[in-house]
């Protein structure tokens, strides 16, 4: 009975035996392959088991105890023809399952990747590849007023596809490969309905095709890249706070200077000012990151305008290039900015130009 129960939480392929769990470790359940006739890849011909490795893989996942781990022998063939040798993974990948994978993929439904990759301790860029390899079995066809499209990757630094997702349900509703601007524009020509409403970062390729594929929509820069533009300047000037850096881990000065002044303790504030009057660039940098969080708290078209003119101004005076650089980027481009209507600020600026 207890096996039978076991399977029914843990599907698995038949030819996999499922054992119970020790009282040292309730979630690892031991499993055993049956025995396979194992042909060589190369030339096909009949191998033996050379070695065997122990592996744990994700699997599940249950309340109370955990992440649910599968252990298992992976065998090591060698071929009696060529003598080739090679591993036989049974069908897993990594260190988890597919079905693992996709379970996790359904928990994405409705929730945001970040959320999730926390509840189930991942890493978020893990998720979100899960979350887009399998999302080519989830693509709906439906139509579209506010559309988002962003590039995510397949495997860092080397394969890369972008995606559009309707910014009001959440679905996703094209994938093509690649991030260049041929592939955007191609991604953007697959969605249906008048859109009136396109979110992106700040990327050139992505302003160009959104502009020939959507010249009357509206363009919205994603706020999040927004604030990592700031965020990212802070991180390449930790390196002049030699002083800092001898009493304090580079990431806990990372994470001081990133989150908002009321969610600091005292203790934290009064190092985040030794900072600054160590370094007069880190401060700058930290006050206009703080000024862009006000900006984007403006509930009225009205307001948001002002601020973001006010913020353009003051940032101008600063003698930090990274700033400067950045207000001019988006003095340039807000000046058809409006917000996703998710979210409570609204952009419709016509900032003037310097």
């Amino acid at each position: 009975m207890y096996a039978k129960f076991i399977k029914k939480i843990l599907p698995l392929p038949s030819f996999f035996e499922i054992a119970l769990s020790s009282d040292e470790e309730p979630h690892v359940f031991p499993i055993t392959a049956a025995p396979q006739d194992i042909a060589c890849p190369i030339c096909e011909g009949a191998t033996v088991c050379h070695a065997r490795t122990r592996r744990r893989f994700r699997h599940g996942y249950a309340w109370h105890i955990g992440m649910l781990w599968i252990e298992l022998l992976l065998p090591r063939q060698r071929c009696k023809d060529c003598g080739f040798t090679f591993d036989y993974g049974l069908g897993l990948v990594r260190s988890s399952t597919e079905s693992f994978r996709r379970e996790i993929t359904k928990r994405c439904h409705g929730r945001s990747i970040a959320d999730v990759a926390r509840e189930y301790e991942l890493p978020y860029t893990t998720v979100e590849r899960w979350f887009y390899t399998y999302a080519l079995d989830q693509l709906v066809e439906e139509s579209a007023l506010h559309i988002c499209v962003d590039e995510f990757a397949l495997r860092k630094g080397h394969n890369y596809a972008t995606s559009v997702l309707n910014a009001e349900t959440g679905r996703i509703l094209a994938i093509v490969p690649h991030r260049d601007q041929d592939a955007i524009e191609a991604v953007l020509k697959k969605v249906t309905g008048k859109i009136q409403t396109v979110i992106s970062d700040f990327a050139p390729a992505m302003a160009g095709a959104i502009e020939a594929v959507y010249p009357a929509a509206v363009h919205v820069l994603d706020r999040f890249h927004l604030v990592q533009f700031f965020t990212d300047a802070q991180q390449r000037r930790r390196r002049y706070l030699g002083e800092a850096k001898k009493h304090h881990k580079s990431r806990f000065i990372d994470r001081c200077l990133a989150r908002k002044p009321e969610q600091l303790t005292a203790e934290e504030r009064q190092f985040v000012q030794e900072w600054h009057q160590e370094d007069p660039h880190t401060k700058h940098i930290y006050q206009a990151l703080n000024h862009m969080r006000y900006v984007l708290k403006a509930t009225t078209r009205t307001q948001a305008k002002k601020r973001l003119y006010g913020f353009i101004c003051c940032v101008r005076c600063w003698n930090v290039l990274k700033v400067r650089v950045l207000s001019l980027n988006v003095n340039i481009r807000l000046k058809n900015v409006a917000a996703c209507p998710r979210f409570n600020v609204w952009f419709g600026l016509n900032v003037p130009s310097s």
